[in-house]
């Protein structure tokens, strides 16, 4: 698992996952290496900022950050 730099303030499940089209893309993975459909926007602190991240589902249970996040709140990473 990849842990992250930064912390994760909030994690928003979309209702539907999101085909990945304009601007609108998987952070972490960048569109060139990522095809899968975004299903969440992690909100993160950076060392700078608080910067929104559009997410796949491999990224939520790849890294182990997001799977903590998740599983300390209750909710399923799949």
């Amino acid at each position: 698992m990849t842990r992250m730099e930064s912390s994760i303030i909030s994690l928003i499940r979309l209702d539907s996952p999101k085909p990945q089209e304009g601007d609108w893309i998987c952070t972490p993975h960048g569109r060139a290496n990522c095809a899968r459909d975004i299903v969440a926007v992690a909100e993160l602190q950076t060392k700078d900022a608080v910067q929104p991240y559009r997410v796949c589902g491999v990224w939520l249970t790849e890294n182990e950050d997001a799977a903590g996040y998740l599983a300390e709140r209750g909710y399923d990473n799949r």
